[in-house]
């Protein structure tokens, strides 16, 4: 093993050809690695739940909910309304954009379960961002918001929170009046929890679990959640042929694109992978005949 090695190392020294031979061994081998990480993102992608947010006209029927919950790989449906909640965290406050879904299509939707009790409201670390930076606007003398992130392992954040109510009971909004409050502006008790999005946390989402019968009567919006992402488009077509508009579509452009931009580098990479391993081959037979020839002429010598 060890002659053959040696013997190696001096061919390469000695030859210009086996120098060449090597160049393509070992570029064969960066482009066979590059088709092996693009083909592992692409399953890794296609395993993770894709979620499309509909758009339609007028409320959502219990119909129009059915007929989505039996396409193929359906993992959750719910209506969705979006509103505008106040946070204050710290003594401090600031205005959030939050989407109102099913308690269902949340622990669906973050494969965990919602307890009883105190209120959860649910931010990607975009959303989170956003928010601290809303805090320093409004707090102009807060100039370090790291202090205010949550600590590792923390289950989520003491907050407390007001809901845009479109509709308010006058039974309540005079009992709110008769102690000098309002029930628009009263605040509650709630758990902020920045949850992990798999990485794509360009567009910032909040939400939190609504009471069906509000959704049933108020919410104009709908958000189906696949098992599973396609590579063909499928979901988006079948969805389009129900008569709905997408309205996250951006970035379900964006991430089309960027499986046909790895589907190319697994493509290419492929077909360099093979041109390098025929030439190296190629200029392995060369080299062998030339080593041969030069063997017979030394021997007649």
């Amino acid at each position: 093993m060890n002659n053959r090695i040696q013997r190696f190392l001096r061919l390469r020294k000695q030859s210009d050809t086996v120098k060449v031979i090597c160049f393509f061994v070992l570029a064969a081998a960066a482009f066979f690695a590059s088709v092996i990480y693009h083909t592992w993102d692409i399953y890794r992608f296609v395993n993770t739940p894709a979620e499309y947010v509909l758009t339609g006209e007028g409320t959502v029927s219990q119909k129009r909910m059915d007929e989505l919950a039996q396409m193929a790989d359906v993992a959750g449906v719910s209506r969705q309304m979006e509103v505008s909640i106040t946070v204050m965290y710290q003594g401090m406050s600031t205005a959030v954009n939050c989407s109102l879904l099913s308690q269902d299509y949340i622990e669906k939707l973050f494969d965990i379960k919602l307890p009883a009790g105190t209120k959860r409201i649910y931010m990607n670390g975009t959303a989170f961002s956003e928010m601290l930076q809303g805090i320093t606007e409004v707090n102009e003398n807060l100039t370090d918001t790291e202090n205010l992130k949550p600590a590792a392992g923390s289950t989520g954040l003491d907050i407390r929170y007001s809901m845009e109510e479109d509709v308010i009971d006058p039974k309540e909004d005079d009992a709110a009046a008769a102690t000098g409050t309002s029930v628009a502006e009263s605040y509650k008790s709630a758990k902020l929890v920045v949850v992990k999005d798999d990485g794509q946390e360009e567009k910032a989402f909040t939400c939190t679990a609504e009471a069906e019968g509000r959704l049933l009567r108020e919410a104009y919006g709908l958000r189906v959640l696949f098992d599973k992402h396609d590579l063909d488009g499928r979901h988006v077509e079948q969805l389009r042929k129900m008569g709905y508009g997408i309205e996250n579509e951006e970035v379900v452009i964006t991430e089309e694109n960027e499986i046909q931009t790895k589907l190319l580098h697994i493509q290419y990479g492929l077909l360099s992978f093979g041109i390098c391993l025929i030439a190296s081959f190629a200029l392995k037979h060369a080299a062998q005949i030339g080593w041969h020839r030069q063997a017979g002429s030394t021997a007649r010598i």
